[in-house]
C-alpha cells in the first residue's frame, strides 16, 4: 500500500500519580530521520519510544513530544527549606544593602536551582511508567499510519491518472517519431547537396544517402520511447507492491527523465518536441509527488 510521508497522531493515557501524552508527526525525508523533545522527568524514554517509532515507520522525518504531567504534585516533588531560606536570607540583605524596593515573591523563589527536588522514585519508576509510554505511542503512530495511507491512497490515484496521460503523450510522440525523421533526413540531404553544389562538387547517390542516413539515426528515438515505455510500465507495476515504495518510485521517474531529455535532445521537429516537452513536464510533477511517498 502505497503511503504518504506526512502525518499526525496523537494520545494521551492515564497512569498511577501521572498523565502522559504523545504528539507524533511527520514530513517528507529521504531515509528516516527521529528527534524528540520528552519532559525531563521522564527523558529515560527517549530509546525506547525511538525503537517504537521504527515499528511502525520506514522512511520520513519523525519529530515527537512527551507531556509529563503529574497528578499528585505532593508526593513527586520535595522542596528544600534551607536551600530556599538561604536565597530568600540572601536576596533579603542584597535588597537592604541597596535600597532596594522590589518585591521577594515566593513563586520567583521556587524557580531558583536546588529549590524542588523530583523525588527519586519518580525518576526510577520506568517500569511503570514505560508501558503507558509505549502504548500511548502506539495509539499516536497509528493514527499517524492511518492518516499516511489515507493521504497515500491519494497519491496513488493521482500517480495512476497522471501515468496514463503519460502514455497518451508516448504514443503521441510514437506516431510523430517517424515523420519527424523522414523530414530531418531530407532536409539534411537537401543541406548537404546545396553544400556541395555551393563548392562545385557532386555525389552519386549512393555515396550520398548513406552518409545522410549516419547523420539522421542519431535523431531516432525509437530506443528512447522503448526505455520510457518499459519504465512507465514498472511504475505503474510497482504502486501494487505492499512493500514502500517510495525510493524505488523516485529512481524509475528519474529514468524517465533521462529519457525524456535524450528525446528532446535528439529531436529537432518542432511539432515532436512540443510533445516531448509536455512529457517532461508531466514527469516532473511526477517527481515532486513522489518526493512524498515512504
Amino acid at each position: 500500500m502505497l503511503k504518504s510521508m506526512t502525518g499526525y497522531g496523537q494520545a494521551t493515557l492515564e497512569g498511577k500519580d501521572f498523565v502522559l501524552s504523545i504528539e507524533v508527526k511527520s514530513v517528507n525525508n529521504r531515509f528516516l530521520k527521529i528527534s524528540g523533545k520528552i519532559a525531563e522527568e521522564v527523558a529515560y524514554l527517549q530509546n525506547e519510544l525511538e525503537e517504537e517509532i521504527r515499528k511502525y515507520v520506514i522512511r520520513g522525518s519523525i519529530s515527537f513530544a512527551v507531556h509529563f504531567e503529574p497528578t499528585k504534585y505532593e508526593n513527586l516533588y520535595e522542596i528544600d527549606e534551607e536551600v530556599l531560606k538561604k536565597y530568600l536570607h540572601t536576596l533579603n540583605r542584597l535588597k537592604a544593602e541597596l535600597h532596594s524596593k522590589e518585591e521577594i515573591l515566593l513563586k520567583d523563589l521556587l524557580l531558583l536551582p536546588g529549590v524542588i527536588h523530583i523525588e527519586e522514585a519518580l525518576i526510577l519508576g520506568k517500569d511503570e511508567v514505560l508501558p503507558i509510554a509505549q502504548e500511548a505511542m502506539a495509539r499516536a503512530l497509528a493514527d499517524l499510519v492511518q492518516m499516511r495511507a489515507k493521504e497515500g491512497a491519494t497519491l496513488d490515484q493521482e500517480f495512476r491518472k497522471r501515468s496514463d496521460m503519460i502514455g497518451e503523450l508516448l504514443e503521441r510522440i510514437r506516431a510523430e517519431a517517424p515523420q519527424a525523421l523522414t523530414e530531418y533526413h531530407t532536409k539534411l540531404e537537401d543541406r548537404v547537396n546545396h553544400l556541395l553544389s555551393q563548392k562545385g562538387v557532386t555525389l552519386a547517390p549512393e555515396d550520398l544517402l548513406p552518409e545522410v542516413a549516419i547523420l539522421a539515426e542519431r535523431s531516432d528515438i525509437t530506443e528512447e520511447i522503448s526505455r520510457f515505455e518499459s519504465h512507465l510500465k514498472q511504475f505503474v507495476e510497482t504502486l501494487d507492491s505492499p512493500q514502500p515504495i517510495g525510493r524505488k518510485l523516485e529512481f524509475i521517474v528519474q529514468e524517465l527523465f533521462r529519457e525524456s531529455n535524450t528525446m528532446s535532445s535528439k529531436s529537432s521537429n518542432s511539432k515532436l518536441n512540443q510533445s516531448i516537452v509536455e512529457v517532461k513536464a508531466e514527469v516532473d510533477r511526477l517527481k515532486e509527488q513522489v518526493a512524498n511517498v515512504e
